[in-house]
Formats: C-alpha cells, structure tokens, sequence
C-alpha cells in the first residue's frame, strides 16, 4: 500500500478480473432480482390506491420519511448493498 492517499486510483491489479465475473454475474441477478421485487410492489400498491380512488403521486414526490422510517431505509440499503459487494467479492449467497 502506497502512503499516496490516492493510491486507491490505481490498484495493484486489474478491478476486474475473469476471477471475478461469477461475482459480477451474481451481483446482477440479485440486483435485477431486487429491482422486480421492487417494481412488483410499486405496481401492486398502486393499483389497490386506485381502486379506492386515492391519488397519491404528488405526495409521494414531496414524501419525507421520519426518523423510524429512514432508519428503516437505511438499513434495508445497507442490506443491499452488502448482497451487492458480497456478491462482487464471490461470497454467493442464495436469492431469498
């Protein structure tokens, strides 16, 4: 390790190698996983607010969670990320 603090720019070997592409491929599927999950949801919620006629686009715009909430959010980012980055670094964990 340099005493360059922007050594990190360039690494000791390529970012990605052959090595890790089963960790990148892993990394998509849980992201494209994630992502329809997600979608699935959205589109599930929104449907069910329409039929009982509430119109809630603008709000959810203007929407500021509360302290509880973003703690929620966060951890559930975190919780992603990790799968992300755990994925990358080849420790595959199974799709819940």
């Amino acid at each position: 390790m340099s005493n360059d603090p922007r050594s990190f720019n360039n690494p000791d070997r390529l970012t990605l190698t052959a090595d890790d592409m089963p960790g990148v491929g892993q990394a998509l599927v849980t992201l494209t996983h994630e992502l329809y999950v997600l979608i699935d949801r959205i589109a599930a919620l929104e449907a069910v607010l329409k039929r009982h006629g509430l119109n809630v686009s603008e709000e959810i715009e203007a929407f500021k969670p509360d302290a509880e909430q973003q703690q929620k959010l966060n951890e559930r980012g975190r919780a992603l990320v990790a799968r992300v980055t755990n994925a990358l670094a080849g420790k595959l964990d199974p799709l819940p």
